[in-house]
């Protein structure tokens, strides 16, 4: 069976299950931040999924951003108190027609030491020859 939210979604949002927080308890932030963001994203064209590991552990707890037929970024040190800035940071990806998620007007966690990687989409060309 189709989720036709998912059809309809640019960008898929993966929330690491295996990240512990910062005290290396038993807690696995993942779980309860995948809840936050299935609340918070009820009317919006974004899916969230759970994933195993990012293999971002040392930034942990990590989400990672899916855009179709775009870009992917892994951001790191994340919590529920980020859900709002994880959402506007899906939303400012999913709105850009290029797929591309514009540094200006990002959330500050989602900037600088908090994003670990940018992931060019497979079909992506430089101008350069190789």
């Amino acid at each position: 069976m189709c989720d036709d939210r998912s059809s309809k979604a640019n960008v898929t949002i993966f929330v690491c299950t295996n990240c512990r927080d910062a005290s290396d308890s038993d807690l696995r932030p993942g779980v309860a931040l995948i809840a936050a963001l299935h609340e918070a994203t009820a009317d919006k064209p974004v899916t969230v999924k759970p994933v195993t590991c990012l293999a971002n552990c040392q930034k942990s707890p990590s989400v990672a951003f899916s855009h179709r037929t775009g870009w992917s970024y892994v951001f790191g040190h994340l919590s529920v108190e980020n859900v709002e800035d994880i959402v506007t940071g899906a939303m400012m990806l999913a709105d850009d027609e290029r797929g591309f998620l514009p540094l200006r007007g990002r959330p500050a966690c989602l900037r600088g030491n908090g994003m670990s990687a940018r992931i060019p989409p497979f079909h992506h060309h430089e101008d350069m020859p190789v």
